[in-house]
This record gives structure tokens, C-alpha cells and sequence, in this order.
């Protein structure tokens, strides 16, 4: 009689290996390299194989069964490539041999390896297959894979094969399957729509720029370090007489003009640049690794850009100008940093807009 009890204790241990696989990667892995943690799944994988195997489920008084063909499923759904899959595969199959180098550990290995390579196929074959298709045909395909490599290696008597694993223990390895796929495909999908929420509260809707709580997050990563800091400049960006613009064309043509405004911004700037919208018309651009000199270079390209084509939008040509402010380290204290880019700015505004202006000692010694 199969002990319902240690079917139990292996859905339980499984359930808690993915669950605090998917703590352990939100909270660490997701901060390494791909690499790395694509090894640290493969282990978890072979780790959870291992210990179902441990955990053995008695089919009968001589006969032990295990749901180590599981991690492989999952691994065939989610790997991001064939060689995580082949490792998972061969691990769990290694790990039999810690119970010792008989036949049956032998066949239990190449059973774990075929099923590993069906996997592999069925992967291969149903990448344009939508999710739900490749779950069903995966979950099947290999408990139909294990269930055959059993009763032709005659791990069973046919008696017992036709009494316990046809209507027993394959349609409830099939259903244990299905559960913990569902499992870890509705983590998966908490973790993304996480990211979603976390990443649409960081941009601003109109511009697609970072918004000002991202830039200060960014900011505050790279200046609360205490080691030296490299030469490193803050640019606060402000469109001249922004609100002629609204008063004379309406607050529509306003966000559009905010809009390419931000484009030509973003297309202006590094990839390692980081760009968002401060508030209303103001524009602030973090430069790591960039000194003063080179950050002028930058806010004057930009500047010039705008100044000299006028924006065409519905079929409205209107000149738009721009006023920056710049601050760099080492020059500015970083405790200063971002006031003294704010008083260059209103400094590049008083003196007449359409200009670029960067924060010297005077401004620093003014700030103190």
C-alpha cells in the first residue's frame, strides 16, 4: 500500500524548497551575475532531487519511489538555457549514488538523464508554444517518460505496475506535478509584477524619465559611499519661460514640448547617465564619472541643440531654450552638491537664461 503520509512529506519539502528559493532570490540572488546564479539554481534544483530522494514514498515493502524527476520539469520550463537544464539533470542523477553503486542506481540515473534530455527536446521544440501548452505537454510528457522507463527496466513486477503506478501513482504524480509548476509559475509572476509596480512608481508617466524619489535613490547610492568618490556632476536642467508656453498654446502642447525636451535630453546623454524629471520644467541629469569640464561639454551640446532648431509640434514651430546648472565633485562638498547645481541654474537664469553655468567655491562658501 503506498504511505500517503510520505507522499505528503515530499510535496511539503518541495513546497518549502521553492518557497524559500524564491525569498533567497528576491532578497540575494537577484543582486549577482547571471552566471552565478543561474549555478546557485542548478544546486538548489539538485538539492531538492536529492532530498525527495531521501524522503523516499514506499510503493511497496521493497520498491521506493521519489518525485526527483519534478526539479527537472521545472528546470525544462524555466531554464534560461540548455546547459542549466543538462546539469540539473546529470546532478540529480549523480546524487543517486549516494545511496550506493548498485543496478538500481544505475537505471535510476538513466532514467533521470532521459528524462533530462526529453526535457531538453520539448524545450527546443516549444519555444513559440504558449505557457500553458509547454506546461501541459511538459508535465506529461515526462511523467510518461518516467512512468515507461519503469515498467520496461521491470523496476516492478507487472502486477504491481498495473495495480499501483497506472492508477495510482501516475495520474497523482501528474497532479503533484501541476501543483508545483502552478506554484512556482504564480511566485514567479508576484516577483514580476513586483518589479512592474516598483518600476512604474520610479518613472514619471508623462516623459518616461526617472521621476525625482528615483533620481534621489540613484543620488543617494552614489553619494552616501564612504569611500572616495570619482570625479562625478549633477546638471539641473530648466526650459526658459515654460509658462509663456502654456499660457500662449495650452497645457496639451506644454507636455509635448515636455516631452521632446526629455528626448533630446536622453538622446544627448550616456547610457551610464542618469536623467529624470525634478518637478514641472526642471530636468536633473546625473554624470558619473564626469568632470566639470566634461559635464559643460555635454549641457552645452544639449543646449545648443534645442536652441537652434525650433520643435515643431502640430505643425506649431515654437524656439525653446534651456538654462542649466551644473555642480561637480571633488570642486563641491557632496553634501553640497545638488544646492550648489540649484543656485548655478537660477545664476544661468538671472544672467539671462539660455546658458550654462557651474558652481564654484564662491557658491559653495555662500551655501555655508
Amino acid at each position: 500500500m503506498i504511505s500517503v503520509k510520505e507522499y505528503f512529506v515530499n510535496l511539503g519539502l518541495m513546497i518549502t524548497i521553492i518557497y524559500l528559493t524564491g525569498f533567497f532570490y528576491k532578497q540575494f540572488l537577484v543582486k549577482i551575475n547571471d552566471r552565478l546564479k543561474e549555478y546557485i539554481l542548478v544546486l538548489i534544483a539538485v538539492f531538492t532531487g536529492w532530498i525527495s530522494m531521501i524522503y523516499g514514498i514506499h510503493l511497496t515493502s521493497s520498491v521506493i519511489f521519489d518525485l526527483r524527476f519534478i526539479p527537472i520539469i521545472l528546470a525544462a520550463l524555466y531554464a534560461r538555457n540548455a546547459q542549466q537544464l543538462i546539469f540539473t539533470g546529470l546532478g540529480i542523477g549523480l546524487m543517486r549514488f549516494t545511496f550506493g553503486v548498485t543496478d538500481a542506481a544505475w537505471i535510476g540515473f538513466l532514467n533521470v538523464c532521459l528524462i533530462s534530455m526529453a526535457g531538453l527536446i520539448l524545450s527546443l521544440v516549444s519555444r513559440s508554444w504558449s505557457y500553458q501548452k509547454k506546461m501541459w505537454w511538459m508535465v506529461i510528457g515526462l511523467n510518461v517518460i518516467n512512468t515507461a522507463f519503469i515498467v520496461a527496466f521491470g523496476v516492478l513486477p507487472a502486477e504491481d505496475t498495473l495495480k499501483l503506478i497506472m492508477p495510482i501513482v501516475f495520474p497523482i504524480n501528474i497532479l503533484l506535478s501541476l501543483l508545483l509548476v502552478w506554484i512556482v509559475k504564480d511566485l514567479t509572476m508576484e516577483y514580476v509584477y513586483k518589479l512592474e509596480l516598483i518600476e512604474k512608481a520610479s518613472i514619471d508617466p508623462l516623459t518616461q524619465l526617472y521621476n525625482r524619489r528615483a533620481f534621489m535613490r540613484y543620488y543617494n547610492d552614489y553619494t552616501d559611499s564612504e569611500e572616495e568618490i570619482p570625479p562625478f556632476s549633477v546638471a539641473f536642467i530648466d526650459i526658459d519661460h515654460f509658462k509663456k508656453v502654456n499660457d500662449t498654446y495650452g497645457h496639451i502642447f506644454g507636455d509635448k514640448v515636455l516631452q521632446k525636451v526629455s528626448s533630446i535630453i536622453s538622446e544627448n546623454l550616456r547610457d551610464i547617465d542618469i536623467v529624470a524629471r525634478y518637478g514641472g520644467e526642471e530636468f536633473v541629469v546625473i554624470l558619473p564619472n564626469c568632470a566639470e569640464e566634461d559635464a559643460i561639454k555635454v549641457m552645452e551640446r544639449i543646449r545648443v541643440v534645442l536652441a537652434e532648431e525650433p520643435l515643431m509640434i502640430n505643425r506649431i514651430s515654437t524656439a525653446i531654450t534651456v538654462s542649466v546648472g551644473i555642480a561637480s565633485l571633488p570642486d563641491i562638498k557632496k553634501e553640497n552638491l545638488l544646492m550648489a547645481a540649484d543656485k548655478a541654474l537660477y545664476r544661468a537664469k538671472n544672467s539671462g537664461r539660455n546658458q550654462v553655468f557651474s558652481a564654484d567655491e564662491e557658491m559653495q562658501l555662500e551655501m555655508i
